[in-house]
């Protein structure tokens, strides 16, 4: 082997190797951030086909139990359908126990109406409200709303591993307000069952701290969709539980009533 040679093994490849290594490494960095957000982005819209339902009418049992207390359980029934335009709307009204009954929310878009059972009268909800408490649950007015609303519309997700909660293999994805979200929270966790991309458990956090979670479950094929018929959150700030069920689900249901959608309805409950 010749001394050129030689030099051009022992000295210049070498140099040549280290100074391209870190640019590869860049580059397979890019591309593998690029697939794990487009894996996150796939995995949330598969789990958010539960929004993507239209002309939707529940009735639902709502039991809170705070510091080891049961209250009586609330009865409320939902109605869900989007606007031409494909705003979200979303209505849902109390009818028992009778301290709540006439209790009603209409949510347009960002907009959110209440009518008070115990006076009767109607208020318009700053944008900041829809993070109150629903009718004192731990749920929120935005959470109740929320069936209508995908949470890949609201939040960009990124994929942060997998994870087994309670024996069952799931995706865990960090969700961030996409630009423009004011009514978002700050970040959600959400564990994604593995086997039929699923929501199984998200934790909300306000502040900078998760203030609460929401457990899924009980998940029913509905119209060929798999539905969770019980849906439990726990309030990470006081000793308070929420449980959700759904007695009745229908989709493109007739029960679903355009008139609902107005203000003038609020007005004419009784």
């Amino acid at each position: 082997m010749n001394a050129k040679r030689i030099l051009l093994t022992v000295g210049v490849v070498p140099r040549l190797a280290s100074a391209v290594r870190p640019l590869i490494t860049g580059a397979l960095l890019i591309v593998t951030l690029s697939l794990a957000a487009q894996d996150a982005s796939a995995i949330l819209n598969e789990a958010d086909s539960i929004f993507e339902l239209n002309d939707v009418y529940s009735r639902s049992t709502m039991s809170i139990t705070r510091s080891g207390r049961a209250q009586a359980p609330q009865v409320m029934e939902g109605y869900e359908s989007d606007a031409a335009d494909g705003t979200t709307r979303s209505f849902t009204v109390f009818t028992d126990p009778p301290r709540v009954e006439g209790t009603a929310y209409l949510m347009i878009g960002d907009d959110l109406w209440i009518r008070f059972a115990s006076t009767g009268r109607i208020r318009k909800m700053s944008s900041s409200a829809k993070k109150n408490s629903a009718a004192g649950s731990d749920f929120s007015y935005a959470d109740m709303g929320e069936g209508s609303h995908s949470f890949s519309a609201q939040y960009n997700a990124a994929y942060d591993g997998e994870e087994r909660i309670d024996g069952t293999a799931c995706h865990r994805l960090i969700l961030t307000p996409r630009a423009g979200e004011r009514d978002a929270y700050d970040m959600l966790v959400t564990w994604i069952t593995r086997d039929t991309n699923s929501y199984l458990r998200i934790e909300y956090h306000d502040k900078g701290a998760p203030i609460k979670v929401l457990d899924l479950e009980d998940y029913r094929s509905v119209g060929g969709i798999e539905y969770p018929f019980r849906i439990t959150m726990r309030s990470l700030a006081r000793d308070s539980i929420s449980i959700i069920e759904t007695d009745l689900l229908e989709f493109d249901s007739p029960k679903v009533e355009e008139r609902f959608f107005n203000t003038a309805y609020l007005e004419s409950i009784r």
